[in-house]
């Protein structure tokens, strides 16, 4: 007996001398290898499902899964009915659970950004470099749908017939979406985009010199934050949202307390000394879906637990289901919000939170119910990416009131696009200019003097007669844009 397997036999028996007494009251039966790779994987998949995910990110846990599988297997009153002893079932066990075929080197290389399956038999991988098509492919179409599958799992979801369509958080920065049969062709067998987000720090510098924004813009937006302003991002998949809202809250005081809220770890927001002593005030929590609603740990669930933490600032990093009126709530009782929503435009976004509000509030007017948001979110910035692939603030915007059932803007800021060609190497330019547009209102200028902000620096953004004492009686008789 080589030492591994000694230390194996070893570790079972240690376990087993536990549960001697219950053991010997059930009976001992014998189970197909199938029934007890999805006996382990369910218990694994219940009880430590963040350090399955880990899997993905860190060949290390796979250490961690090994012993799991040793625990659950000593804690079960069965045989294997195949012909395997203890140490071959923990080892067969293992690979089906940590291993992912031929896409397995690709998963744990830092350089891919994505590996998509179109099929079974046709993988590609993306670089920063470029696509590459494998030449290599699944043994059949049933292995490539049950690594999907497996994968699905890691993040609480199940992917099946009866469910086809699913997107799975599986890791720190790793997103599965993928799609079944009777949604594609059973021949196809799955279909899936491992999305793996990129660790390289975007820094304040990084926007100025690609002129994503002014640094007058940037400082705004900061300023906003630290009184009290809450600050909605909007804009489609790959504009940079997130991106920029990490830089903004990079330049938070460590003294106030931030709580994010994500569905896969891409927010990095902990400053740490040369000593790796932690400096700021960072509480970073990810969803965990799960079919069993007692184990769904949802943005709204999350969100409300944020505020029970006694933060300054929640940072639900992408508002898409019934969360948003948690926030709008939040927004509206002294909590400043930063968050982001999938919208082409500022108007559109106070649209799209609208609609993720409405199903809460079916009782409340639609002229009420966009004023409480646009009370919570007052300040909205739109980002793109251009066709040139460059990604710009397009605009910044105070939404001011709702009238008519049309929302009133004052539009701060606007990209304004001055040139458009191709180069030598037929690659596309875009060119332009960011120009401030407005002053803010005295309303927003007011919030800011009543949060700490000096007069000095309100008047770089308010009005040139800006002053605390007409602000109050402007804003007393029911004026708040102030915008000359």
């Amino acid at each position: 007996m080589d030492v591994q397997s000694y230390m194996y036999d070893m570790s079972r028996q240690a376990n087993k001398k536990e549960n001697d007494e219950q053991t010997t009251e059930r009976k001992i039966e014998k189970k197909s290898y199938n029934d007890i790779l999805e006996y382990v994987r369910k218990e694994i998949s219940k009880n430590h499902a963040s350090e399955l995910a880990e899997i993905i990110t860190d060949p290390e846990a796979q250490v961690v899964l090994r012993d799991r599988i040793v625990h659950y297997l000593n804690a079960g009153s069965f045989t294997c009915a195949e012909d395997m002893n203890f140490q071959q079932l923990v080892n067969k066990i293992h690979e089906d659970m940590s291993s992912f075929g031929v896409i397995t080197q690709y998963i744990y290389d830092k350089d891919v950004e994505e590996i998509n399956i179109n099929a079974w038999n046709d993988i590609e991988v993306i670089y920063p470099t470029g696509l590459v098509k494998l030449d290599e492919t699944f043994a059949s179409p049933q292995q490539a749908t049950d690594i999907v599958q497996k994968m699905c799992a890691y993040g609480g979801i199940r992917l099946d017939e009866s469910q086809p369509v699913q997107d799975s958080y599986i890791s720190k920065g790793v997103r599965c979406s993928a799609i079944m049969r009777p949604v594609v062709d059973r021949e196809i067998g799955v279909s899936a985009s491992i999305r793996r987000q990129k660790t390289v720090a975007i820094t304040r510098d990084n926007l100025l010199k690609s002129n994503t924004a002014l640094a007058e813009e940037l400082d705004f937006l900061t300023i906003c934050v630290n009184s009290g302003v809450s600050v909605g991002y909007a804009g489609g998949t790959g504009s940079g949202k997130t991106t920029d809202m990490g830089v903004l809250l990079k330049n938070i005081p460590y003294d106030k307390r931030i709580y994010s809220i994500e569905d896969s770890r891409e927010l990095d927001l902990i400053a740490k000394d040369d000593n790796g002593k932690v400096l700021n005030r960072v509480i970073h929590t990810v969803t965990r879906p799960h079919e069993d609603p007692k184990s769904n740990v949802d943005a709204e669930l999350l969100l409300k637990e944020a505020l029970r933490q006694h933060p300054d600032i929640i940072v639900p990093a992408e508002m898409r289901g019934s969360e948003a009126w948690t926030a709008v709530n939040a927004g509206l009782t002294g909590h400043t919000i930063v968050t982001s929503v999938h919208a082409n435009s500022a108007e559109e976004a106070y649209e799209r939170i609208f609609m993720l509000c409405l199903e809460k509030n079916a009782n409340m007017t639609e002229k009420m119910l966009m004023r409480q948001i646009l009370k919570a979110f007052p300040v909205m910035v739109f980002k793109k990416q251009l066709s040139d692939g460059s990604r710009k603030i397009m605009s910044i915007v105070e939404g001011i009131d709702y009238i008519d059932g049309k929302i009133q803007f004052n539009t701060l800021y606007r990209f304004q696009k001055t040139n458009e060609y191709m180069d030598d190497n037929m690659k596309l330019h875009i060119d332009g200019f960011h120009k401030k547009i407005n002053c803010i209102s005295d309303r927003l200028a007011l919030k800011w003097y009543e949060n700490d902000v000096d007069e000095t620096t309100i008047k770089k953004y308010a009005r040139s007669d800006w002053s605390a004492a007409t602000a109050y009686e402007i804003y007393e008789r029911g004026e708040v844009n102030g915008t000359a």
